[in-house]
């Protein structure tokens, strides 16, 4: 059931990754190299006179595909207007069994895309080729990712995850080796990356995928290293959660670290606990007893999870950490009447070196 959670989870953000990164302005193109938005606006505008100009341009552009309707109209229609009209052409090239041309039309129309269409176009093109069941070239996805486009790049990533094969591991694996021989880390480190080495099940680039969650915190990284190495990732997830400190954890908003991405982790930790001798393993109580109650329920079941074997390791921890810790964790738990917490608490009482703890776990448990 894990599992599916975080596979589920990883496949729902993907779209939402590169649907993101898209203008939803067809008249704008990505300028990364100086060159190409105005010779994609005005590539794209003379696409536009052609396409409307052309026999049946009208309903070929809402989907009204028919017996006449060839496959490159089909395939232009969907590149220039998109939405349903991917979904007919696919249905369309599906009908006749014409992926193989499809895919070799769609793949020359991407590469000529990465300079000539617009961010709509270039991704309506994509999610075209990614409904065909032949293999995804390497050749594409190696202009794709290797262009000066970061859009071109996400959506070379893109495809990557949404078509795993064989072929395609061996040349991530290239392009990731290049990013850290030439120092291009930056490159690479994008949510999308993340998702293409889960989805070809990359175990080798865990720690690239690590990187990324440090660097920029996004949820993708942390999903990726939950399904890639689960027991390394508990450790690694401390290892991000202590990022922020004890004060920011008490505020209502945390700028140190992604509130979505710790969610993911703190949801591992229940399943997948960190050994208490990590170094961090205390932040799990500063999370706790964090003002945010999203953080504060999970950080506390994270807790829990040690208890029925730990209870004692836990104690020794937390009368460890400063008396307003203590006594807002005791605070925190008042309501529970859970047996493993009321077993907690009653560790705490005898070990804490702080009177008003004592106190307040006597009241507690009265």
């Amino acid at each position: 059931m894990r599992l599916n959670f975080y596979t589920n989870l990883i496949f729902l953000v993907a779209p939402l990754l590169v649907s993101s990164c898209v203008s939803l302005q067809s008249g704008e193109a990505i300028n990364s190299q100086g060159n190409y938005g105005a010779d994609a606006q005005a590539l794209g505008s003379r696409e536009d006179e052609a396409f409307q100009n052309a026999a049946g341009g009208d309903s070929l552009k809402r989907g009204r595909f028919d017996s006449k309707t060839t496959l490159d109209q089909a395939i232009e229609a969907a590149i220039n207007t998109g939405s349903r009209v991917v979904e007919d052409a696919r249905r369309l090239i599906t009908q006749r069994k014409q992926w193989p041309a499809a895919h070799r039309t769609l793949e020359a129309a991407i590469q000529d895309g990465i300079i000539k269409y617009d961010n709509v176009r270039l991704a309506n093109a994509v999610a075209l080729y990614q409904s065909s069941p032949l293999a995804a070239s390497v050749t594409l996805f190696e202009r794709l990712v290797g262009s000066g486009r970061p859009v071109a790049r996400q959506m070379g990533w893109q495809i990557a995850a949404a078509m795993p094969s064989r072929t395609l591991t061996f040349a991530i694996d290239q392009e990731l080796g290049r990013a850290i021989t030439e120092n291009d880390d930056a490159t690479v480190l994008i949510p999308q990356m993340a998702v293409a080495v889960q989805a070809n099940g990359m175990k080798s680039a865990y720690t690239l995928v690590r990187q990324g969650l440090m660097t920029t915190g996004q949820e993708a990284f942390a999903l990726s290293m939950a399904q890639l190495d689960a027991s390394r990732a508990s450790s690694d997830f401390l290892d991000y959660l202590a990022l922020a400190s004890a004060e920011e954890l008490r505020q209502l908003t945390q700028n140190s670290v992604n509130v979505y991405t710790c969610l993911i982790a703190l949801k591992h930790l229940q399943a997948h606990p960190a050994p208490l001798s990590h170094a961090h393993a205390e932040h799990l109580v500063y999370y706790a007893v964090s003002r945010n109650n999203g953080l504060a329920d999970l950080g506390q079941m994270a807790l829990e999870s040690y208890l029925p074997k730990e209870r004692s390791q836990v104690a020794i921890m937390m009368s460890r950490m400063p008396q307003w810790v203590q006594i807002a964790y005791v605070e925190s738990v008042r309501r529970k009447k859970a047996p493993a917490i009321t077993l907690l608490l009653g560790e705490l009482k005898k070990i804490s070196s702080s009177t008003d703890v004592v106190e307040e776990v006597d009241e507690v448990l009265r």
